[in-house]
């Protein structure tokens, strides 16, 4: 079955402390990619994923801990909250 994906979107706003940035580009090395330097530390990276990529991407995305805000959309937003919430109830 040969189909097209269509990519969702994701909007990160990420402080670059401790090579987060460098980090960052690794991380995601093989999603397509736009970076914009916001101010002296900060970058708004938007990333194309698959659908299907969404929870390993969650993962990774939560692995930078507050170095990462995620800017839109809204739906990948309740996936962190509902993650770190479920975090936080288990005791991690």
């Amino acid at each position: 079955v040969s189909y097209k994906a269509k990519k969702e979107k994701l909007v990160i706003e990420l402080t670059d402390e401790r090579n987060a940035l460098e980090r960052a580009m690794l991380h995601f090395s093989h999603l397509e990619k736009k970076t914009e330097k916001v101010s002296n530390d900060r970058y708004k990276i938007t990333l194309y994923y698959d659908k299907d990529d969404e929870t390993e991407l969650l993962i990774r995305v939560l692995s930078f801990g507050p170095m990462i805000k995620v800017i839109a959309p809204h739906n990948f937003i309740e996936l962190v909250k509902k993650r770190l919430t479920k975090q936080q109830s288990c005791g991690l």
